[in-house]
């Protein structure tokens, strides 16, 4: 999706990332399965790991086959055999993914809106299936977007504000189907897990944002970022908030009981996230620097 949930790879087993890769290759092919091989374009870590999670809950065995990727027939791949959370999943890919689109075409660039209009028909299409096999998901979605509409269309909205409505309809995602002190968990799970990803995604584009003069709800406090030493005010902002986020988040994950995967998603959001934190915050902290191309070994 965005490329900020993923794995901590070097601190994985191997089996343990091949599990990953298992779940990552079963919603492509759900992708492929319900929609068409054109949609598997949409696949995103942040679903990989909604699928996981829900698989991690549920009371189901999740059991992998051996096979081929359908876009390198020459690799072999795992993937999971109980579909009904990859399938899940895949529909909710397909409506978020709509919505993104249709965002595209009102605001963004020459290029990009070309693009969005080129795909919009076939999208189209996908959607009014994914609407019609997840009516709930629909009805979420496209009631976050436009009242994500409304808080962007005000100057005073502030990240907290901004970030509510993605989180909101994460957290609904992966609580959907469960009940219960479960289902409130997983809420407020995807509620930070949302949270997360649209804050790093906001610090990350803030400086192109200020440039194409685009929304970004840190323009109110930052309408500039001229010096290094704002550059590391805003550095300082960021760390701030997503450290009280992923923080609030693990404790969530902490008091959920994973049946399976449990080591692999403590991996994505205690390292992983902070791996990707690490690399945003870098940018404006220390200009210049080489982000994840250098480590220190003590």
């Amino acid at each position: 999706m965005l490329g900020y949930v993923k794995p901590d790879r070097p601190e994985l087993k191997i089996k343990e990332y091949e599990l990953y890769r298992g779940i990552y290759c079963s919603l492509c092919r759900a992708l492929g399965r319900n929609y068409s091989p054109l949609a598997r374009i949409l696949l995103s870590y942040d679903f990989a790991l909604a699928a996981m999670i829900r698989l991690a809950i549920g009371e189901e065995s999740c059991v992998f086959d051996a096979g081929r990727c359908p876009f390198n027939p020459a690799k072999r791949c795992s993937y999971c055999k109980s579909t009904a959370e990859t399938d899940f999943c895949a529909h909710c890919i397909i409506i978020i993914s709509y919505y993104k689109i249709l965002d595209n075409i009102r605001d963004r660039g020459f290029l990009k809106k070309l693009g969005a209009l080129l795909i919009f028909p076939v999208i189209a299409l996908m959607h009014k299936k994914a609407a019609r096999l997840a009516p709930d998901i629909e009805k979420t979605v496209s009631g976050c977007i436009k009242n994500q509409a409304e808080s962007e269309s005000r100057a005073d909205c502030s990240p907290d504000e901004a970030a509510h409505n993605s989180a909101f309809a994460m957290g609904k995602i992966l609580s959907y189907g469960f009940e219960g002190e479960t289902a409130e968990k997983l809420d407020s799970l995807g509620y930070m897990l949302g949270r997360f990803v649209y804050l790093i995604d906001a610090a990350d584009d803030l400086e192109d944002d200020i440039k194409k003069k685009n929304f970004n709800p840190f323009k109110t406090e930052f309408p500039s970022l001229a010096g290094d030493e704002e550059k590391k005010t805003f550095a300082g902002r960021v760390e701030k908030a997503l450290n009280l986020t992923q923080g609030r988040l693990l404790e969530i994950a902490d008091s959920l009981e994973f049946r399976r995967f449990g080591n692999i998603i403590d991996n994505i959001l205690s390292g992983g996230l902070d791996r990707s934190a690490r690399a945003v915050i870098s940018k404006y902290a220390s200009p210049g620097s080489s982000k994840e191309k250098t480590f220190t070994v003590k």
